[in-house]
C-alpha cells in the first residue's frame, strides 16, 4: 500500500466508510448513538479510525485531537492497537478482543483481522508486515517483521509468519507458516456462494 490508500479528502472518508459499511453489513455510515451487539462496537472503531485519519491527514488540529483522544480511549478500553493509516479501505474487524499492529505495518484493501492477532517488528530491527489486498488473518496469527504477503492469502489460526509468501490466494499456517493449500480467499468467497 502506498500514500494512494490514506484518506485526503471528504471524498476519500465517505469512498472508506461506505465500502467499510457494505463490508459490516451496517444501514449508515453513522457512529452508532447506542452500541448494543459486538457489531455496533466494531463499526464505533473503524468510523472513529477513519475520522481521525482524515482530520489528522488534512491537518484539521482541533477536530483531529479530538477524534485521537476520543480513538485512544476506545482502542484502550477494547484492547485495539491499529495505528492511523496502516489499511487501506475495506478493513474488518472480525471480533471485539486483542489486536496488536505495529505503527509501520502497511496493509491493502480489504482486509479481515480475527481476535488476538500481532502484526510486529522483528527481532532487533523495527522492519513491519506488508500485507497484500484480501488478507484474512486467523484467530491468534502472529506476523512477524519484513515479511510481504501476496493478495488473498488466508493465515489459519495460530500462525506464526516469519517470511514472505509471494503466491496470491493460498493458505497458510503452522509455526513457522508455510502454504498447506491452494484455498485462499477467493476460494471461500467461490464456496460460500454455493452454499
Amino acid at each position: 500500500m502506498n500514500n494512494a490508500g490514506y484518506i485526503n479528502s471528504k471524498a476519500q472518508l465517505h469512498e472508506f466508510l461506505e465500502i467499510e459499511r457494505l463490508r459490516y453489513g451496517r444501514k449508515n455510515t453513522r457512529i452508532p448513538w447506542l452500541c448494543i451487539t459486538e457489531s455496533d462496537y466494531l463499526w464505533k472503531h473503524n468510523v472513529l479510525l477513519r475520522k481521525t485519519e482524515y482530520y489528522i491527514n488534512t491537518h484539521k488540529k482541533v477536530r483531529g485531537l479530538i477524534y485521537k483522544f476520543r480513538l485512544r480511549k476506545f482502542q484502550v478500553k477494547y484492547q485495539l492497537r491499529i495505528p492511523l493509516n496502516a489499511f487501506d479501505s475495506g478493513l474488518r474487524i472480525m471480533h471485539l478482543g486483542s489486536i496488536l499492529v505495529n505503527r509501520k505495518t502497511r496493509g491493502g484493501k480489504n482486509i479481515s483481522l480475527h481476535i488476538n492477532t500481532n502484526m510486529v517488528a522483528g527481532g532487533t530491527n523495527d522492519t513491519a508486515p506488508v500485507l497484500g489486498d484480501g488478507i484474512v488473518v486467523g484467530v491468534g496469527a502472529t506476523i512477524v517483521g519484513n515479511v510481504h504477503l501476496a493478495n488473498n492469502i488466508a493465515i489459519g489460526a495460530n500462525s506464526v509468519v516469519n517470511k514472505s509468501f509471494a503466491e496470491e490466494n493460498i493458505c497458510i499456517a503452522g509455526v513457522p507458516a508455510k502454504k498447506v493449500s491452494n484455498n485462499g480467499r477467493l476460494t471461500w468467497n467461490q464456496k460460500a456462494n454455493l452454499i
